[in-house]
């Protein structure tokens, strides 16, 4: 019994810290413009635990800036953002050729990397995308 309430007890302090590790931030906002690079496999970011936490538990996706913006290189984001810079399959945006420019806003968190980021406007482009595959 005391090996079961030592284990809920760990388990609820590691919960805590997760849960603050990723909602503390500093109030200032960064805003930013940049152009969504298309990457067709997201693989090696160097921030597993952060996009698991991201993309299982919070539904969020990971959308990459062409131009990074305050060290900025990529964003996450909610899904019905990401659908607005993903209004059509990579490939088919190169073959009309436009692609995708937006104004976002996020914070800093206070133990490193950045909020959750809310897209304030987006404007189609006359411009190759820019599509990676790895």
């Amino acid at each position: 019994m005391v090996i079961v309430l030592f284990f809920a007890i760990l388990l609820a302090l590691c919960f805590v810290f997760v849960l603050l590790r990723y909602s503390i931030a500093y109030p200032e906002i960064i805003k930013g413009t940049s152009i969504v690079k298309y990457k067709l496999i997201d693989l090696g970011q160097h921030d597993l635990f952060k996009y698991s936490i991201e993309s299982i538990i919070l539904k969020k996706r990971r959308v990459f800036l062409k131009t990074p913006v305050s060290d900025i290189e990529w964003i996450y984001i909610n899904t019905l953002d990401y659908k607005k810079l993903y209004p059509e399959s990579p490939s088919k945006m190169k073959e009309k050729n436009y692609s995708i420019r937006f104004n976002f806003q996020t914070k800093r968190l206070v133990f490193g990397g950045y909020r959750s980021t809310k897209i304030i406007s987006t404007e189609k482009i006359n411009e190759k995308p820019e599509i990676l595959k790895s």
